[in-house]
């Protein structure tokens, strides 16, 4: 058994620190949720200590190992659990409640990872709505702590050498990592524990050197030829890996895969400098350090239920800073008193079988909550008055329905294969969608989602003898450069496709449309590659106004008495600012060139509509947050659009 180490605590309050910070102020720290990868190498070390010591002093036990990991775990989160049950029943309507449902057994039997990435599609619920959307690195660990035991304790009977074993796992996990992230290029990779479990075997490396005499002298010798024999120096370089990490690493970079190297050697480096190194004892070992570490396993469930219930109930004072800063005190408190007065008792102390049973049973009925709360519809039947206007599962079905109808006029022309979770291209898409009939005068719809969204008004408006053709990929801006195809890159091989569909058909006029502001760039380079294949008429179709929250999440929530046909509540205001600035780009009228402004067209003084007609549940404008439905797409084609395109 390891001797407790107060500097181990210390990381794992810089490990939570930053996962605070970057989920609270993301431009501060743009690499801190590699936080959850130092708490990997932490855990893959402690854990295996404590199984590699047993094995070797012959006392090692599956049920009293599962026994002390239920007793760490569960308290804390049958705590959050309860919490965020009690805030849903008064705060979320069905769909909402139907989701935590979900959410809470993924979560309670810990394959909350699996979940989330079959949930990972481009039209997935915002992740920053899910209030467990964190548990997947918790479902990682679990699925690690179940099979690693057996693994080890087969190994030790069959009298495989386990350092051995351990290096063969890490090995192929690293590879199947690789595999995932740059080969198969999968855009899931992220929650699979097969492309993790290398973190914390890691951590299990070291676990066996430390506790091996031999295995420590060949360590120490290694780091004499690497330079590194020095404690001090072992825990100064460390540390420099992982503030680089926080630093140089951001969601956009290829992750895990070989930038994951970065906070797991580093974490590994520290860890192995012991408690003695200048650093480790000063600033690690600093008593401040080691309270955050003692509640940081609280703290990282806390802060992120906190954060989305500010998000989801008042997204006007999540997107202040201060605001965010309180819920983080919040939870600091809260994760004190979760640690002080839940975990504490539970964990430690007599009566340790009692308590691991009733901890389970208290699982058991969590996870029953969970289902009941998806048998009866996510109880509707709490807010009779909105179900009573609108329906209890208004939500739900209005998001089905209207993304359905939205898919039928998308997916036969988007390269995108969102069922398999690739970056990957289709092989080809409908033929309809690029090839024209020579009776008719083409008119090509090109650019992300936001093209996309126009398809069905067009198909719907424009004169008889046009024709519509589309290449449009979800996430995938026009490119007027893509010069060649690609068997490994959706949008690469979308934007060709697109380019030589305009060679070969010579549309009269090309539609362009993406989800961001167009930059000047943009619009010139698109402007003069189209004029040089011979389009006549270009239109640049403007950005549509966004909200803070699926529209009909806020229409349920902000107007429990009745939907307003304009609104300005949940409007994201930076929408509406850039828009000025895009009109400005288009301000001095060039032949064949047309900008639709699509703010100008839905807002007015009184805000944004939010329906058409006189029914707001068939008239609804947007299915999400920034995507608009049919209904609306059939408003812009007959009022701005097509008339844009015939030069009127």
């Amino acid at each position: 058994m390891t001797t407790y180490r107060s500097d181990i605590d210390g990381l794992r309050a810089l490990a939570v620190l930053a996962v605070l910070a970057f989920h609270a102020l993301p431009t501060l720290l743009l690499g801190g949720f590699v936080g959850v990868d130092i708490f990997f190498v932490i855990s893959g070390y402690l854990i295996s200590s404590i199984l590699y010591s047993s094995l070797q002093d012959r006392q090692f036990s599956l049920l009293d190992f599962y026994s002390r990991r239920i007793r760490r775990i569960f308290p804390a989160l049958i705590t959050v659990f309860i919490a965020s049950f009690a805030m849903g029943w008064y705060f979320f309507y069905a769909d909402e409640f139907i989701n935590l449902g979900r959410h809470m057994i993924s979560s309670a039997t810990f394959i909350q990872n699996w979940i989330l990435a079959a949930e990972s599609g481009y039209f997935d619920t915002s992740a920053e709505t899910k209030p467990f959307l964190h548990l997947w690195s918790l479902g990682v660990e679990e699925q690690f702590y179940i099979i690693w035991p057996l693994l080890l304790w087969g190994a030790w009977k069959l009298r495989i050498n386990l350092l051995k074993l351990t290096f063969i796992c890490l090995a192929a996990s690293f590879a199947w990592n690789i595999y995932e992230l740059y080969v198969a290029q999968s855009t899931i990779a992220f929650y699979l524990p097969q492309v993790r479990f290398w973190e914390l075997l890691i951590g299990a490396v070291f676990a066996y050197i430390h506790l091996n005499p031999d295995s420590t002298q060949a360590s120490s010798r290694l780091f004499s030829v690497l330079g590194l024999a020095d404690e001090n120096a072992r825990s100064i370089i460390g540390a420099t890996l992982l503030l680089l990490s926080f630093f140089l690493i951001n969601s956009q970079k290829v992750f895990p895969g070989f930038w994951a190297i970065l906070p797991t050697l580093g974490t590994v480096l520290l860890i192995s400098a012991g408690p003695n190194a200048i650093l480790n004892r000063s600033v690690l070992s600093n008593p401040f350090a080691v309270w955050f570490g003692k509640i940081s396993y609280p703290l990282y469930l806390w802060h992120w239920v906190l954060l989305v219930y500010l998000r989801i109930l008042e997204p006007d004072l999540f997107a202040k800073v201060k605001f965010r800063l309180f819920a983080l005190a919040l939870a600091v408190l809260l994760s004190w008193l979760t640690y002080r007065f839940i975990e504490k008792p539970l964990r430690f102390g007599a009566h340790g079988k009692q308590k691991t049973w009733i901890l389970i049973s208290t699982m058991i009925g969590i996870i029953f909550l969970g289902r009941e709360i998806q048998n009866q519809s996510g109880m509707g039947y709490r807010f009779t008055a909105s179900a009573a206007y609108l329906g209890g599962d208004f939500q739900a079905q209005m998001r089905k329905n209207l993304e359905d109808d939205y898919q039928q006029n998308a997916a036969a022309c988007d390269f995108s294969q969102p069922e398999k979770k690739t970056n990957q291209p289709k092989t080809d898409i409908a033929k309809a969608c690029y090839e024209v009939d020579p009776k008719k005068q083409a008119v090509f719809l090109w650019g992300d989602s936001h093209a996309q969204m126009l398809a069905y008004g067009l198909r719907n408006n424009l004169p008889s003898d046009m024709q519509l053709l589309q290449v449009a990929s979800v996430g995938c801006k026009p490119n007027p450069a893509q010069a060649e195809d690609s068997s490994v890159s959706y949008c690469e091989r979308s934007n060709y496709v697109a380019l030589e569909t305009i060679k070969k058909t010579h549309p009269q006029t090309v539609v362009i449309a993406q989800s961001t502001a167009w930059k000047s760039s943009e619009v010139e380079s698109l402007t003069t590659t189209l004029k040089k294949l011979g389009v006549q008429r270009i239109v640049f179709v403007g950005q549509s106004p966004e909200w803070s929250d699926a529209l009909p999440t806020l229409m349920m929530r902000k107007q429990v008495v009745g939907i307003p046909q304009r609104t300005k509540s949940g409007l994201v205001p930076e929408t509406l600012t850039m828009n000025e600035r895009t009109k400005q780009l288009f301000a001095t009228p060039s032949a064949g060139i047309a900008f639709v402004d699509l703010i100008d067209l839905f807002c007015n003084v009184d805000g944004c509509l939010v329906y058409l007609g006189n029914n707001p549940v068939s008239g609804i404008t947007y299915f999400d947050s920034h995507h608009l439905s049919p209904v609306a797409s059939d408003y812009l084609a007959k009022n701005s659009l097509v008339k844009a395109i015939l030069g009127k």
